[in-house]
């Protein structure tokens, strides 16, 4: 039996751990949710009766799915009967690809189409569509549970064009054997509710199925997972965590549900239980951020920062012009006057939009301090194609801290290999890491580098891809997308993007100053967090009929990612467009609404 560490767990932690029941627990920011998580995986794990059930944990991102197993793997404890993962990862790994079979669509074989090839296809199908017209970033739809997918789009004229460049994109997928992300939840629960017995089946196999992040759940996902324990008439239990106050993806139908609604689709009872204590942040950042809950719960500091003198500002003045001096200005002032290390330090706002060049500017503008934005990776993040798993390998350097997720991330590319055809029963997790720490490269082009890396390892194992063609695919799709996004960041004036060290600050953990959107920073925390572009229409979104509810959601999600410092901008004189409200938008209306003693400090 895993025995908890005395001093390392709170009273509330201890009891979601040990408490048998399946339970509903709700848990503040920086409250130690994953610490929590990562305790009640090993003690589960260790309380199975057989090799042949499974620990099931369904988490947000893949990035959380790694910290977390590897917390686990710290423990101790084993990990052999522990499957942890996103939503779309569990219905791949353990509804589609044993069950397709049932789907009439899926029944002679499918391959998942990855990112790349998906926008490819509808940029292309996109421009035969105007007036209104209707581009790749507008295009985001989900799937629901009563078959059709919803629009995210709230103009009428543009979700026809939608709706026609849909049916076309389905088309050319199914006629090349292909399901995107979304049909990647439509048909595994078009299975299991056509087909009960893969429900029983799956009961039988998962004791127990932990759900984190359960506020950013879709309709869909809630009745895969449902239905699976519900078959098992209350014997599989489930631990269901989150935060109401953090439910920011309403928008791609992400939702919290009640303890009501949860224990009717569920069929059994959930015991509610929280964690209230805030580890991360001072008390004035926790009570300034309090004032946008949507959800009636206590938090209370308790952490090493809770006297901390918090400099907490609001700048509704500045102009956009002058924008990037005056965030220069408090990245300065945080770092040298206060002490905080740029590595502690984010910057956020509202949409992709708003973020789309600042880091360059910021990377002139402040040209000796490092910075990490979006769309400055110079490879797409597509955890599904193969070798973007074998350069995670080839691109962070062996060390003691590495070492169990670079083997974990071997055993990853083995399995992919033995998917694809290969045989590899002769080669181990860590020959393959072995092999590919041994691989010294004279290279500076990232292009390159990794290509000559690629070749090299195949070379080694006997392997030629030529004869494989899933690996093909992938290698072809892998360096033809790299090598266009390197072409665009070159284009608007980053000639060192390409550089092999540019590859590897990829995988590197915090390296510089983060940009990114709000959306981007949920779950992560910094000492000091500046927001800018908190402008009405942008938050809440002109779209948005909950505009109010969700606008608090954003703002509570925003200030809470900070320990220390938080900077606060509404800039004047952004419009929608260059001959449109030239006078730009107002700061966010909770913003003026929040009396709050703010304080000056430029």
């Amino acid at each position: 039996m895993f025995l908890l560490e005395d001093g390392n767990l709170n009273k509330e932690q201890i009891c979601s751990i040990l408490n048998e029941d399946s339970i509903l627990l709700i848990a503040c920011p920086g409250s130690g949710k994953t610490r929590t998580l990562s305790y009640k995986i090993a003690y589960e794990l260790s309380r199975l009766n057989t090799n042949k059930e499974f620990i099931i944990a369904i988490t947000y991102t893949n990035i959380a799915a790694d910290e977390i197993k590897e917390r686990v793997e710290l423990l101790g404890v084993n990990t052999t009967q522990l499957w942890i993962g996103t939503i779309h990862s569990f219905c791949m790994e353990w509804i589609l690809k044993p069950y397709h079979l049932y789907s009439e669509r899926l029944k002679n074989g499918f391959k998942v189409c990855n990112s790349y090839d998906s926008e490819e296809i509808l940029k292309t199908l996109c421009k035969n569509y105007t007036n209104p017209k209707v581009t790749i970033y507008d295009f985001q739809y989900y799937a629901t549970v009563n078959g059709t997918f919803e629009f995210t789009s709230k103009n009428n004229n543009q979700n026809n064009h939608i709706q026609s460049i849909l049916e076309e994109y389905f088309l050319i997928l199914e006629q090349n054997d292909l399901l995107d992300f979304e049909q990647i939840l439509f048909y595994s629960y078009e299975i299991i509710r056509s087909k009960p017995i893969v429900c029983n089946i799956l009961s039988k196999l998962f004791p127990y199925i932990l759900i984190d992040e359960y506020q950013d759940t879709k309709e869909v996902q809630y009745r895969i997972i449902a239905s699976i324990l519900k078959e098992n008439n209350g014997n599989s239990k489930t631990l269901i965590v989150g935060d109401p106050n953090q439910s920011i993806y309403q928008s791609l139908g992400g939702h919290p549900k009640s303890k009501k609604e949860l224990e009717g689709l569920l069929g059994f009872r959930l015991t509610q239980l929280s964690l209230e204590k805030n580890y991360r942040s001072s008390k004035a950042i926790i009570n300034y951020f309090q004032y946008f809950r949507t959800f009636d719960s206590e938090i209370i500091a308790k952490g090493e920062n809770k006297d901390y003198e918090s400099d907490i500002t609001f700048n509704n003045s500045v102009h956009l012009d002058d924008l990037i001096s005056e965030i220069a200005k408090l990245i300065l002032y945080n770092v040298h006057e206060v002490g905080i290390d740029p590595k502690e330090i984010c910057i956020a706002a509202p949409q992709w939009i708003h973020i789309a060049s600042i880091t360059r500017r910021l990377m002139v503008e402040l040209p000796d301090f490092s910075f990490n934005g979006p769309g400055m990776a110079p490879f797409s993040r597509d955890i599904d194609n193969i070798w973007f798993k074998v350069a995670r390998i080839v691109l962070t350097e062996p060390s003691p801290k590495m070492y169990i997720r670079r083997l974990r991330w071997s055993s990853e590319v083995l399995s992919e290999f033995e998917a694809a055809g290969i045989d590899i029963s002769e080669i181990s997790n860590k020959t393959l890491l072995r092999i590919c720490n041994s691989i010294d490269i004279d290279e500076t082009d990232g292009i390159s580098y990794l290509q000559i890396f690629f070749d090299t390892i195949c070379q080694k194992i006997n392997i030629d891809i030529k004869n494989f063609p899933l690996l093909k695919e992938h290698h072809d799709s892998f360096f033809e997308s790299s090598e266009k996004r390197i072409k665009r960041l070159i284009d608007e004036g980053n000639p060192y993007i390409g550089d092999i060290d540019n590859f590897k600050k990829v995988f590197r953990q915090k390296d510089g100053i983060t940009v990114s959107t709000i959306h981007g920073v949920k779950g992560e925390e910094y000492d000091t967090v500046i927001g800018f572009a908190l402008l009405d229409d942008y938050v809440p979104h002109f779209n948005d009929d909950k505009g109010h509810e969700n606008s608090k959601k954003l703002l509570y999600v925003l200030a809470s990612r900070a320990r220390k410092n938080l900077h606060i901008i509404s800039e004047k004189f952004r419009g929608v467009h260059k001959y449109y409200a030239p006078e730009g938008k107002q700061p966010t209306p909770l913003l003026l609404e929040y009396e709050y003693n703010y304080i000056d400090i430029i």
